[in-house]
């Protein structure tokens, strides 16, 4: 049995003031901590996921495990601009991507070692956007779901990262038929929204739930808002456009 603290975040790409976010960024990481992060929109043109790696790892004290960041750039004409990424202080054992063949989305995911002879497969996605896309989110889910299907032998499955669905909607509908929703396990509830901060001065689409940690074979032991404070200087100045959400979770071989 061991204890294992997972996250995702959505980074919001350089856009947004991403130089007087990112030293809140990288204090509320290093206070989180979590073993594994999936992150969405990181921006390859800046090395984005690779210097936010080494930053953290540079607040580290001696002897806390360092990260290690494993990245997926998204297909088509955005191959060289953006990537999902995961930070993660677990070995990895396998890392692969998938190319869901509509709307350049693209999902990656991680065998993780946790402790002798126990494994988590942890996956991290980002969904299609526009909120009227309903059905072509749902698409991009089962396709999703077909590929968890093809990795056994793990004592647990994480799916997370922004769905860009809705709390009514058929997506988050679907993978709770499969999974327990994190945050729903310990709150009774999703959270009020994990989008959008003032940070996004441009897009008009509602506040909601969009940022999910779906746990399968683990414990819920603990879920909640993370990356989630603004300045004490601007009550504007968030780390993301996004809030993040964690999850600790207890897992048995």
């Amino acid at each position: 049995m061991t204890t294992v603290t997972v996250a995702t975040f959505n980074i919001f790409n350089k856009w947004g003031r991403w130089g007087e976010r990112l030293p809140l960024v990288l204090e509320q990481l290093t206070e989180l901590q979590p073993d594994v992060i999936a992150l969405q929109e990181i921006d390859l043109i800046i090395d984005q996921g690779m210097s936010l790696c080494r930053l953290v790892n540079a607040r580290l004290i001696e002897g806390q495990q360092r990260y290690w960041i494993y990245h997926m750039g998204r297909p088509g004409r955005a191959a060289h601009i953006q990537a999902l990424a995961v930070m993660s202080r677990l070995p990895a054992e396998r890392h692969e991507g998938l190319d869901f063949l509509s709307y350049e989305g693209v999902s990656q995911r991680l065998r993780l070692r946790v402790a002798d002879g126990i494994a988590l497969d942890f996956y991290n996605t980002h969904l299609y956007w526009p909120p009227d896309a309903v059905e072509e989110r749902l698409a991009q889910a089962k396709r999703l779901l077909e590929w968890v299907d093809t990795w056994q032998g793990a004592a647990a499955t994480v799916v997370c990262g922004d769905f860009n669905a809705y709390v009514g909607e058929p997506t988050v509908a679907l993978m709770k038929e499969r999974f327990v929703s994190a945050h729903e396990a310990v709150h009774g509830r999703e959270p009020e929204k994990t989008w959008s901060t003032p940070v996004n001065t441009y897009d008009p689409s509602p506040h909601g739930c969009l940022d999910y940690i779906y746990v399968a074979g683990a414990k819920v032991l603990d879920a909640g808002l993370t990356l989630d404070k603004p300045s004490p200087l601007d009550a504007d100045l968030y780390p993301s456009d996004h809030l993040g959400v964690m999850a600790r979770l207890e897992i048995r071989s």
